[in-house]
């Protein structure tokens, strides 16, 4: 299998055709649109590359890297709206450890294709480029990223919730009993809070991104536990394009008119995609149970929707474990282009 590699522009606002429309087909999650991989590529040109894999007149998969190092020798592959995830999606959507309900099999072949096509052109269009760096390969795809001189290393692991419910009642049943019993007075506890208003849906309305941004900025630093590398921080622009594509989902807390969390999460007719959280501290006043309330939400939608599972990303493993995800390991692959 051949595939023609057709580069675009990040810089340019507008997206190159079949670009959005590959992502509304359902293969990839929202965080791919172009309005995201522009705000994830910033406003320097040639600082990103992003490309469309294309088989014969049809679009097979879309990669998206940022250009880093001494001279932008290194294209850094990765997912531009979240961290759970490869920077190289292609048709028949998710890797298969993350698609619970087994429609997007392992493709081999088209992989190794993928991975051929691109690294060549990348080599004539970028010629300083002297290594790639693919981030969240999963099982099922490493034999083949990973080659003979690869360089391999473990990255974080991805928390994966996997649907096998009938009901959000039965879900809560699976759970041990004390996290149980703390999941339902969590709930109750936010319910409660007076003049707390909450919801769960598209969000729509005016939300005060500046406002969710600095509280998802707060609330990743109380979460982080490792020093080095230290965690990126998610851009202002790139929070709000992934706040307004078509295909959010949103836990949203106000009190007396002002946002006090927000969870942002991304549909897919299979499995959505938990993206950025953040929420007011309750030291500062802020309600409590609000991060166990947005799971319960976001959870009982996939259950009662009759998606596969949730993906749940990559912040407090130990605490999604015990509501019922799995942690799945993937590895970070260095090697040079091909």
């Amino acid at each position: 299998m051949e595939l023609e590699v057709e580069f675009a522009d990040a810089a340019q606002a507008e997206p190159p055709p079949g670009w959005d429309d590959f992502v509304d087909k359902g293969a990839a999650h929202p965080v791919w649109r172009w309005s995201v991989v522009h705000a994830a590529a910033g406003p320097r040109r040639g600082a990103a590359v992003a490309a469309l894999l294309r088989d014969g007149g049809e679009t097979a998969g879309l990669v998206y890297a940022r250009l880093t190092g001494p001279g932008r020798t290194l294209a850094d592959v990765g997912c531009p709206g979240s961290s759970s995830m490869p920077g190289l999606v292609l048709r028949g959507g998710l890797p298969g450890v993350l698609d619970p309900a087994g429609g997007a099999a392992d493709d081999g072949p088209l992989l190794a294709a993928a991975l051929a096509a691109f690294e060549a052109a990348l080599r004539k269009e970028h010629r300083r480029v002297r290594a790639v760096a693919y981030r969240s390969v999963f099982a099922g795809e490493l034999p083949v990223v990973a080659g003979r001189l690869s360089l391999v290393g473990r990255g974080l692991p991805v928390t994966m919730f996997t649907n096998t419910f009938e009901d959000y009642e039965r879900y809560l049943a699976g759970l041990s009993q004390s996290r149980r019993a703390s999941q339902r007075r969590q709930v109750k506890l936010v319910a409660r809070e007076p003049g707390l208003e909450s919801s769960f849906g598209p969000l729509t309305g005016p939300v005060d991104l500046d406002r969710f941004n600095a509280l998802a900025d707060t609330t990743s630093g109380r979460h982080e536990t490792r020093r080095w590398p230290r965690p990126r921080r998610l851009p202002h622009p790139l929070r709000v394009a992934m706040a307004t594509v078509p295909g959010v989902l949103a836990a949203r807390y106000e009190r007396a008119g002002e946002l006090v969390g927000l969870g942002i999460n991304f549909d897919h007719p299979s499995v959505p995609l938990a993206g950025p959280w953040g929420a007011l501290d309750p030291h500062e006043g802020g309600p409590r149970g609000l991060w166990f309330d947005q799971h319960a939400r976001i959870l009982r939608w996939a259950i009662e929707s009759g998606r596969a599972g949730v993906i749940g990303g990559k912040g407090l493993v130990e605490l999604k474990a015990e509501l019922g995800y799995d942690i799945v390991p993937q590895w970070l692959v260095l090697r040079r282009p091909r």
